[in-house]
This record gives structure tokens, sequence and C-alpha cells, in this order.
């Protein structure tokens, strides 16, 4: 099923009209923005439906119903963090999310997107994740597209609150990376196939700990 419009990826998710307004408003300004600022690579834009939105949006699923603090790092142009909080905006209202990225026009370009959309589930934080307040944990922490997943670890593990949830979508070398991360660390793991690339995968990782 190809996912390559604005209509085929809301009727994938089953937008709400409230939705399907705030990814018109977010991907608007994600055209806009990219016409001047390298926020996400152009030879992507014509597939973004897919490649970006969908592929952001096939985590919401992955959620703990427990969810109320998440933390996406090395948000660049939003996905899946911004994807993310559109979806809870009105589906889970006590989900409150955080969007980190040290690149100031990245972060610059995601409050844009908060206030052309009306969103009030998520800030943002133009930081380095490691630069959080030692006792500001998250019981949920997702990363696209940052680095390799020992790395991730590195950065999300002193975020992550007890019991909480780590999600990477992964490429083609995701068990590789899971290799080399089990070298330093030992963690429970649920590799999921990706609903959009058929070489990738999810990682869902819990209870993490260093070696």
């Amino acid at each position: 099923m190809s996912l390559d419009s604005a209509e085929a990826f809301f009727a994938h998710i089953d937008a709400s009209p409230e939705e399907r307004a705030r990814f018109r408003a977010y991907d608007a300004e994600l055209i806009e923005t990219a016409a001047h600022t390298n926020i996400v690579a152009r030879g992507s834009l014509p597939e973004r439906w897919e490649r970006h939105y969908a592929d952001s949006a096939q985590l919401w699923a992955l959620l703990p119903n427990s969810a109320r603090r998440l933390l996406d790092f090395g948000s660049g142009a939003g996905f899946p963090g911004m994807v993310l909080a559109i979806l809870a905006a009105d589906r889970v209202p006590a989900l409150r999310l955080s969007l980190c990225d040290s690149v100031g026009k990245k972060a610059a370009f995601l409050q844009r997107v908060i206030e052309r959309t009306g969103l009030r589930n998520v800030i943002v934080s133009n930081r380095r994740v490691e630069n959080f307040p030692e006792h500001d944990r998250f019981d949920t922490i997702t990363a696209r597209a940052v680095t390799a997943l020992p790395g991730l670890l590195d950065f999300a593990v002193p975020r992550l609150a007890e019991g909480g949830t780590m999600i990477f979508p992964k490429g083609q070398r995701a068990q590789q990376e899971v290799d080399e991360a089990r070298e330093r660390w030992s963690f429970d793991l649920e590799s999921m196939a990706s609903q959009t690339d058929p070489d990738a995968r999810i990682l869902l990782i819990r209870d993490p700990k260093r070696k």
C-alpha cells in the first residue's frame, strides 16, 4: 500500500479533521523551511508522507499505555516526535512530549510548527540530550536517524525512568547494531518489522543495564 500522499496517510492513521489540519500546517511549514534551510533531505520530500510521516506514525501503536512523558532527541524536523505530538493531542491528552535538538535552526523550526499547529502538549529544548538535568527522567524515549544503537543507549539510558521504554527505528543494520550494543549493555529487546520499509526494524528496549 502506497502512502505517498497526504490523503493516503490520513486514511491510514484514521486522522480526525483536527489532526488533518495540524498535519497540513506542519507540512506547509516543512516545505517552506526546506526551500531555504537544510531541515530534512530534500530528495526525500516527494515521498515524505510515507518516508517521514507514516514511518514516524507507526510508533504510535507501540507507545506504552502508561506513557505520560516522552522524550524525542535529535528531533530534527520532528520525525517522529512532532508526529507523535499531533496524534497525542486529542487521543492521549495526558501525554507530554519534549523534543530535543542541539541545532538552533532545527529547534526554531520545531517551535514554529508548535505555534502554527496550536499544539499545547509539546515543548522544544535547544540543547544536547546529555545536558538535561540529572533528575529529569522520561518513561518513553524515541530517536530516529540519530546514531548507532550503542551511542543511543549512552545518551538515552541516563534520561530513562525506571521501568521505561526506548523505541528506536533502525535500518538494515539493526541486528548488527544490537550485537554491538550487547557488548556493553544488557537489555530486554523486542524487534518488530517496519510498516514502511521491508529492510527496517523497530527496536523496543527495556531494562537496560551497563555491563
